[in-house]
C-alpha cells in the first residue's frame, strides 16, 4: 500500500525539522486527521468540549476570547474590515500595539469559515508552488543528473546522484490532498499553560534532539512516539545541514523507526518565498511556520493555527517566552514574525483559516 493511500485510512502527524546543527529542533507539528471525519455533535477529547456541528474541525470549548474588552462591532462593520483586509497589505511599520488594535477589531466579529476566501488563497498557491506535488524532493521531480539549488545560499549546488534517488519517495505523499482537518502548530510561548492539548491531539509538542552525532537512539526512539509520522527536513536549504540530514534519514532506517525522513524541496521554497515577497511581505526568509501554513492553505479544507504569537507579551500584558520549551529568541532580522502574523490574522477575518489564540478550556 503506498504512503498516500495510507494517508487517507488514518491521522498521520507531520513534523517539520528546522535549525539542524549539532541538534534537532521539531518547531512545528502538523496533524493530519482522518479526511472521513464528519461534522457531527460529538464527544471531542476533554470534559465540556463538544464538535461544533458548524465546522467539523472546531469545538466548543476552544471558542475563548483571550481580549474580553473587545468592542462589539456589527456585521456590515465586519464585512467591511474583512473587505478592507482582503485589499491591502499591512502597514510598513508592525509593531505589538497595531497588532493589539487589529486583533481587538478581529475578535470582536463571529469567526465563520469561507470556502469561497479560502479559495481564493490556495489557488494562487497551486499555481505558484503545488504544495501537494512540489513541498517534498521526491524521484519524480528530481531528475537524476540535475542539480539542486539551495533556496538558502543561491550560489550553492546539489549534484543528483542514485545516493540521493534511493533516499527519496517515488512521489508525494500528500497526492490525495485535500483533508478534512488540519492543525498547524507553532512554537510560541503563547501555547505554555494553554490547555490546548486535548485539541491538537499530541500534535502539541515541540521536541528538541541534542547530539544527534553522538547518541542515535535516544534521537529515534523520541521521534517514534509519534506513531509513524512524516518528518520533513530542509536539507537542501543551506549546505552546512544536508549531511546531518542525511544522517537523520538513515538513523530512523537503522533502529527501525516507524518514522520516514523526507526532504523539503527548495524549489518549492524558493517559489513560495517569491510569492509573498510579491505581496509586500517582507523577510529575509519565511518562517518555517509560515512555510507550513501554506501548504495547509492548499492541502487542508479546514484549518486552525495554535502557537502563533510574535511579541513577548500575551495579549493582555503578561510576559511570554519566546518558544513554550525555552525563550531563546531567533536570530535578529532573520525573519518578519509580525508581519506574518498580520497575514494570520486577515486570513483568520476573511474565514479562511481560524487562529486561536488563549486558553482552549
Amino acid at each position: 500500500m503506498g504512503p498516500s493511500r495510507m494517508l487517507q485510512r488514518q491521522s498521520w502527524a507531520l513534523i517539520l525539522v528546522v535549525g539542524i546543527t549539532l541538534s534537532f529542533s521539531l518547531s512545528v507539528l502538523w496533524r493530519l486527521q482522518s479526511r472521513a471525519s464528519q461534522p457531527k455533535m460529538e464527544p471531542a477529547g476533554g470534559k465540556g468540549a463538544w464538535r461544533d456541528p458548524r465546522h467539523p474541525c472546531r469545538t466548543m470549548a476552544q471558542h475563548r476570547n483571550p481580549i474580553p474588552e473587545a468592542p462589539v462591532m456589527g456585521a456590515e462593520q465586519c464585512r467591511g474590515l474583512a473587505r478592507n483586509w482582503s485589499a491591502g497589505t499591512p502597514p510598513a511599520r508592525l509593531d505589538q500595539a497595531w497588532i493589539l488594535r487589529q486583533l481587538k477589531l478581529v475578535q470582536s466579529c463571529p469567526w465563520v469559515h469561507n470556502a469561497s476566501a479560502l479559495g481564493q488563497y490556495r489557488e494562487p498557491l497551486g499555481r505558484c508552488c503545488n504544495a501537494s506535488t512540489n513541498l517534498l524532493l521526491t524521484q519524480d521531480n528530481t531528475p537524476l543528473g540535475s542539480q539542486i539549488l539551495y533556496d538558502g545560499q543561491w550560489a550553492k549546488k546539489y549534484l543528483v546522484k542514485e545516493e540521493l534517488l534511493e533516499m527519496l519517495p517515488q512521489s508525494s505523499p500528500f497526492q490525495d490532498a485535500p483533508y478534512e482537518c488540519c492543525a498547524v502548530v507553532g512554537s510560541g510561548g503563547i501555547l505554555r499553560n494553554s490547555s490546548c492539548g486535548p485539541e491538537i491531539d499530541r500534535a502539541q509538542f515541540v521536541i528538541r534532539f541534542r547530539g544527534l552525532s553522538r547518541r542515535r537512539r535516544p534521537f529515534a526512539e523520541a521521534v517514534g512516539t509519534y506513531g509513524a509520522p512524516l518528518l520533513l527536513i530542509p536539507a537542501f536549504s543551506f549546505a552546512g545541514i544536508s549531511a546531518v540530514s542525511f544522517q537523520a534519514l538513515y538513523t530512523l532506517e537503522d533502529f527501525g523507526s516507524p518514522a520516514r525522513a523526507l526532504f523539503m524541496n527548495p524549489e518549492y521554497l524558493a517559489r513560495l518565498a517569491g510569492h509573498w515577497r510579491r505581496r509586500g511581505l517582507r523577510a529575509n526568509r519565511l518562517s518555517s511556520g509560515f512555510m507550513l501554513v501554506n501548504a495547509a492553505l492548499e492541502m487542508c479544507r479546514h484549518l486552525t493555527l495554535y502557537g502563533f504569537w510574535p511579541f513577548p507579551n500575551d495579549p493582555q500584558g503578561r510576559p511570554l517566552p519566546h518558544h513554550y520549551y525555552d525563550n531563546q529568541p531567533p536570530k535578529p532580522g532573520f525573519h518578519a514574525m509580525p508581519d506574518e502574523f498580520a497575514r494570520y490574522l486577515g486570513l483568520h477575518l476573511q474565514g479562511a483559516l481560524r487562529l486561536h489564540l488563549g486558553r482552549c478550556r
